[in-house]
């Protein structure tokens, strides 16, 4: 084990941690948050259709499959990696996660532009295609860059104290991150467009009654010209830019602590990866949050849509919506820290779940209800401000959630495997993506997803309340945990 002066990490290193998680969001959810509205936009609102919306979850789902075989292969690659350089090193950095960041980040720079350049103008089988090769590439060079990034932190924090701390630094940077790439990028992506500096575009919702209240109408449709996809691009290339600079301070601000004491029998790659869905432990943290990532996911995939079509807005009402999202998250992880001394993880989970659990259907209340538009948007602020708790929680976690099962492990195999469990633990985020993206349009594609036919959008929050009530059940038998020996034991009830 590390000595104990290994057991924290310095200030430089946590805001190295908060700066990649900005990157990774930056480079990741901007391209899953604006991707499926991107390519296929709600009918009749003068943006180019460029996939169908029966098929545009296709390019998540081949995705995240290509996602599932190259996520374990990079964690056992990485841990059974060498701490000194080598020849394929062509700069000396050391480490067994330090240089998979460094040309990870760099090689999915291009992927992250590209997205935004389909081939064909209108919709096209080749636009799918095309879609589906880049999202695969750019999962395969962001997954060499993420996995080793994620098994860092279990690594330079081995205390529970310290890993909430980490965690801490872990979830502000994913927040900020989420503000930029979910939020802000609404704003910057109207702003960046040249052709809605033209023409203003037209309300959704512009039909209004006597006593002012917003009817959506199938009629009110922006004049064509009035959107372009030049916003989008130029919204990629400056996150492009942002999270290369935050992987890369992180690649040379962060210091690795391995060292493997005595000897450890060698295994093939298949049994690494097996391995790890062998520990029940960790079986049982996989699946609780596979159903949660499906539930919230697929409700901010339908974010765009329902701001249009729910709430009679466009790309930056959903800046308006999770701004009092960003500062629940803040608010959470503020008082996580002192919070996890007086209660464990486990029911800190519980909580974060519950909170979730227990917004997401109020999206069709909202959506349905006979209210002016201004009313409808400053409804869902307060419920985004109220789910931001929830998620701010969750995104603290994984740090010490996985620090303990990774520990464990450790005690009974003799290795340190950070990264083929962070690997799977990623799978939990991106199968949740792919599932969510399906849910969301198979309830657009079944029910309808235009001003006129809002149902399918509405009923995503439902679905993922669902998914969240599930993760809950699972969260309520996870243990309480006390890594002191090889077998989990419970903690004192006041823990």
């Amino acid at each position: 084990m590390a000595r104990k002066s290994d057991k924290e990490f310095s200030l430089r290193e946590g805001l190295a941690f908060c700066f990649a998680m900005i990157g990774v969001q930056l480079s990741s959810e901007f391209i899953t948050q604006w991707g499926t509205y991107f390519y296929s936009p709600t009918p009749g609102s003068g943006r180019v259709i460029y996939i169908g919306i029966g098929l545009v979850g296709i390019i998540f789902v081949v995705g995240r499959v290509f996602d599932v075989v190259t996520d374990p292969l990079v964690g056992v690659w990485s841990d059974k990696t060498s701490n000194r350089p080598t020849v394929w090193r062509i700069l000396p950095i050391r480490g067994r996660r330090r240089p998979f960041i460094f040309w990870g980040s760099i090689l999915m720079a291009a992927t992250s532009i590209a997205f935004w350049y389909p081939p064909v103008a209108r919709e096209s089988p080749k636009n799918l295609i095309f879609a589906c090769v880049i999202i695969c590439v750019h999962w395969g060079f962001f997954t060499v860059c993420a996995v080793p990034l994620y098994a860092l932190a279990p690594e330079i924090a081995r205390s529970n104290q310290a890993r909430v701390k980490l965690g801490t630094w872990v979830g502000v940077g994913t927040i900020l991150g989420v503000a930029l790439a979910d939020g802000l990028s609404g704003e910057l992506i109207s702003r960046f467009d040249p052709a809605r500096r033209q023409t203003a575009p037209v309300e959704v919702a512009t039909a209004v009654s006597a006593d002012s209240e917003a009817i959506i109408t199938p009629e009110a449709e922006a004049p064509a010209g009035a959107f372009s996809p030049v916003g989008y691009q130029r919204v990629a290339m400056l996150f492009t830019v942002v999270s290369l600079c935050a992987f890369q301070f992180f690649v040379w601000g962060v210091r690795e602590r391995y060292q493997q004491h005595g000897h450890v029998a060698a295994s093939s790659p298949v049994g690494e990866i097996l391995g790890a869905l062998q520990n029940r432990l960790f079986l049982h943290y996989f699946l609780i949050f596979l159903a949660f990532n499906i539930g919230y996911l697929a409700a901010q995939r339908a974010l765009p849509f329902w701001a249009e079509v729910g709430l009679g807005g466009d790309e930056g009402t959903v800046t308006r919506l999770l701004g009092p999202f960003v500062v629940g998250c803040l608010l959470a992880a503020a008082v996580m820290p002192a919070l996890s001394k007086r209660v464990s993880v486990k029911w800190l989970m519980v909580i974060g779940l519950f909170l979730m659990t227990f917004s997401l259907p109020w999206m069709y209340a909202i959506g349905r209800a006979d209210l002016p538009s201004n009313t409808k948007v400053l409804l869902g602020a307060c419920l985004f401000a109220f789910a931001g708790l929830g998620q701010g929680i969750m995104y603290l976690l994984p740090v010490p959630l996985l620090g303990a099962i990774i520990d464990l492990d450790e005690q009974r195999s003799g290795r340190r495997r950070e990264a083929i469990f962070n690997a799977w633990h990623n799978i939990t985020w991106k199968g949740g993506l792919a599932l969510s993206v399906f849910v969301a349009t198979l309830s657009m594609r079944w029910f309808g997803n235009s001003a006129d036919n809002p149902l399918g959008v509405l009923l995503v929050g439902p679905l993922g309340g669902l998914f969240g009530l599930i993760a809950l059940i699972g969260a309520l038998f996870y243990p309480v945990l006390h890594v002191a020996s090889e077998t989990p034991r419970e903690e004192p009830k006041n823990s």
